[in-house]
């Protein structure tokens, strides 16, 4: 058996599976994408977008994804292949990717544990949460992937990777859905563009709001987007990117005395205010595309100030 994972937590935990195990670290719900583009260029996009906005040295980010693609590839086809992932945003714009890339592979022999919920845990974000002897528990309850889950993952990750902002829609219409959380992520998946209104997505409309009730300190104010936004699977730096976003310029709608977490200080823990013109926006008195200048990627649309 081959596992492949979303992240460091459950890889580690599951060091005493049967199997091998790939550790898939990537973020698909986040920066350039593009299948008009070849695989080098893309990665050398993404490479710069993270190095960018996160922090992330490029020369990282290119020799991890150069390596588990390589780890990919070598996979025998006659081993099951099995692909852990629950039901967020971050997790199923992977496994649309994964499923696409394996898919291309050749590879018939796969499986799937994809949960959104578990006894005893509420509220359940993902798997990680769960200790080694409940992640084993449920290797029993793995679930063949059929033709038509392979078939709606490469259809969806075409739509996602789209730079028609409409493509999602019409895919949702179009498609049999049979993955099980797949369908849901990309109907949410309109929220992240911003609204006519204010020029904010959810999300950044949400994190305004919350600091404009008083929810300051980063960290309390991305553990309350997480409660509100389960489906997300927000992390850390994503959320803090989307923040640093609102705070360029003379007009900016945010403010902190010290820098938003990024790769290099993960920790850091800043206060939040709104400034004038972000509760200006927040009253939709304003809005944010004439005041703060947007370089930004929701799947394989750009958005770009005029």
């Amino acid at each position: 058996m081959i596992h492949i994972v979303n992240g460091d937590v459950v890889g580690d935990k599951l060091k005493q599976i049967d199997g091998d195990v790939i550790v898939w670290r990537e973020m698909y719900e986040f920066g350039p994408l593009r299948l008009t583009w070849s695989k080098e260029e893309q990665l050398k996009k993404r490479a710069h977008f993270f190095e960018e906005k996160l922090g992330i040295p490029s020369k990282l980010f290119i020799q991890n994804c150069e390596t588990q693609n390589r780890l990919l590839s070598e996979i025998s086809k006659s081993r099951e292949i099995i692909l852990w992932f629950e039901h967020d945003r971050y997790d199923q714009t992977m496994l649309m990717y994964l499923l696409t890339e394996l898919s291309s592979l050749g590879y018939e022999n796969l499986s799937m544990i994809s949960i959104d919920q578990y006894p005893g845990i509420s509220p359940f974000y993902g798997l990680g949460q769960l200790s080694t002897k409940q992640l084993m528990g449920l290797l029993d309850s793995r679930k063949k992937i059929t033709g038509e889950q392979i078939h709606e993952a490469i259809s969806g990750w075409k739509a996602y990777n789209s730079s028609d902002k409409n493509a999602i829609e019409k895919w949702i219409i179009s498609e049999k859905h049979s993955l099980p959380f797949l369908l849901q992520v990309l109907q949410d998946h309109k929220s992240y563009f911003p609204t006519i209104q204010t020029g904010l997505n959810e999300v950044e409309y949400l994190a305004l709001s919350f600091i404009n009730n008083g929810e300051c300190l980063f960290y309390d104010l991305l553990s309350s987007i997480m409660e509100m936004r389960i489906n997300d699977g927000l992390s850390n730096l994503h959320f803090a990117a989307i923040l640093v976003e609102l705070m360029k310029g003379p007009y900016s709608l945010l403010k902190s005395e010290i820098p938003l977490p990024n790769y290099p200080k993960p920790d850091s823990n800043p206060r939040l205010e709104l400034t004038s013109y972000g509760l200006d926006v927040l009253n939709r008195k304003k809005n944010r595309m004439n005041l703060v200048e947007i370089d930004w990627w929701v799947g394989g649309v750009h958005l770009r100030s005029r």
